[in-house]
């Protein structure tokens, strides 16, 4: 897949199925990772929509991408963060091919339609809808599109708090990877409540 928008990727955000489907085209496992054309893609439909972003690398295979909607006061900004790195399909055995993102009954299929190809979708065609209809949230928005979250962050969130912390001050609130998960039982959409999140956590023996 190119990294550059067609004509009709001014109005992708409309389209957030497609959206979700590029992203997913995109190999990122991790390991290696190599985030850089899936976050060279998403770069280019932020600044074709004239947003500003900041590119930002420890690796330029790694790279995260920040955007910014200016707000129409000096409220605190909000911060909308996800990742476009995915886990392994080795060894796994895929109704539908995971690079494919092909739509069956009404679902997307692929790796990292739910971690978290899906949410970063949902967050860049609220971004881009938000720029397109001129709305000016209290504060900024920031969208952080991270590398490597499944293996630690060391190139990714980790990366950025440790070099590039003044590229999130002021924020207070962040909207990032989802808790839980809704399900059906007995007919009925049940919502569990997640309250913990594990963690890395590294030590030498």
């Amino acid at each position: 897949m190119s990294a550059s928008p067609t004509s009709d990727q001014a109005t992708i955000y409309q389209r957030p199925v497609e959206l979700l489907q590029n992203l997913i085209h995109f190999d990122t496992t991790n390991p290696p990772g190599n985030e850089a054309r899936c976050v060279a893609y998403i770069n280019s439909l932020l600044t074709e929509a004239g947003l500003e972003t900041t590119v930002l690398a420890k690796d330029a295979n790694r790279p995260n991408l920040i955007a910014r909607l200016k707000g129409r006061s000096t409220a605190p900004p909000l911060l909308l963060y996800g990742h476009v790195d995915v886990v392994t399909t080795a060894n796994q055995d895929w109704t539908h091919p995971p690079l494919e993102g092909k739509v069956v009954d009404g679902h997307v299929w692929g790796r990292g339609a739910l971690d978290m190809k899906g949410g970063v979708a949902m967050m860049l065609a609220a971004f881009l809808r938000a720029k397109a209809e001129g709305l000016a949230p209290a504060g900024d928005v920031v969208l952080a599109i991270l590398s490597d979250e499944e293996a630690g962050g060391d190139y990714g969130a980790d990366y950025l708090v440790r070099n590039h912390a003044e590229q999130f001050e002021g924020i207070r609130y962040a909207i990032g990877e989802f808790g839980g998960f809704s399900m059906y039982i007995a007919g009925r959409k049940f919502y569990p409540i997640q309250v913990a999140e594990k963690q890395s956590f590294w030590t030498k023996a």
